[in-house]
């Protein structure tokens, strides 16, 4: 639940504390906790992690502050990917290589391509743009030792122009000539727009839906 007030958040706490003892259940206290996007909340820090997204504000000037009603908040609310997820995607990028040292390149690049899609897709409403560089950076880094794995024998030059080609204006591109690697940072950054105030599904505006629902499918 959300309330600017930290005294009825506890208030409500205790009360579904309650409510789930009489019927035998209750907040189990690893998964349950008081937090607050901007401020520290007594042991807990700011920010909170939801389905895979991490949510906290950050005091900023006046330039760069956010508004509510017209008003400067003097702080910004960032939306990022949480850091386990980041670090799950890699690891399940890390240990799938690992699991093709033996196979042909066009196999690896037909496994991670929609990987690295759907995972980029899944976060490109939010601040995600130096997460998937450093993913990209990641990657590089283990694709190259498993081709040095394949080919130990062999200098840098050679590995690098039998596995990478110069794509233009995109720079190295892990390839076997008709495959690309995709990148998660080429996934382009879509921002939310949040619903005009006074608009309903049953205004009547079916322009101003419509397009909503092509550039926005999910509202």
């Amino acid at each position: 639940m959300l309330h600017p007030d930290l005294e009825v958040v506890k208030d409500c706490q205790s009360l579904i504390s309650d409510w789930l003892t009489a019927l035998g259940l209750e907040l189990k206290s690893s998964k349950t906790k008081i937090v607050h996007t901007l401020n520290p909340v007594g042991e807990n820090k700011p920010g909170f992690d939801f389905l895979g997204f991490s949510i906290r504000s950050y005091p900023v000037g006046k330039t760069n502050s956010g508004k509510n009603n017209g008003k400067l908040t003097g702080f910004q609310t960032f939306i990022n990917p949480s850091k386990a997820n980041v670090k799950a995607q890699y690891q399940k990028i890390a240990e799938h290589i690992e699991s093709l040292k033996a196979a042909p390149q066009t196999r690896i690049i037909s496994d991670l391509n929609p990987a690295i899609r759907g995972w980029s897709n899944y976060y490109a409403t939010v601040v995600s743009k130096d997460t998937y560089s450093k993913l990209d950076a990641l990657l590089w880094k283990k694709l190259w030792r498993w081709a040095k794995f394949r080919h130990p024998k062999k200098g840098k030059k050679w590995i690098a122009n039998r596995y990478w080609l110069i794509d233009k204006g995109e720079g190295w591109r892990f390839s076997d000539g008709v495959l690309k690697l995709l990148r998660h940072a080429e996934t382009p950054i879509r921002r939310h727009i949040k619903v005009k105030g006074t608009a309903s599904p049953y205004d009547g505006n079916w322009t101003y839906w419509s397009k909503r629902r092509g550039s926005f499918p999910h509202g």
